[in-house]
């Protein structure tokens, strides 16, 4: 797995539209998608580093941490 914001795509839990790190393998494949944090996601939709990860208003603040851009 690589270390940077490209090798993770953008995902958002059930509750709310907090974005998460989703690994790359992990999204590519069915669900369910599990974030960097551990939290299970229900939408994997764009890149890490773009505006549905990031570049969202309300962003993980642990996923930031273990994969930053």
């Amino acid at each position: 797995m690589t270390s940077t914001g490209g090798g993770h795509a953008a995902g958002r839990d059930q509750e709310s539209s907090r974005a998460h790190a989703v690994p790359r393998e992990a999204a590519d494949g069915p669900p369910p998608w599990v974030a960097a944090c551990g939290t299970p996601v229900a939408v994997v939709q764009g890149a890490w580093n773009g505006r549905r990860g990031l570049g969202a208003d309300d962003v993980c603040p642990e996923c930031r941490r273990l994969v930053p851009a």
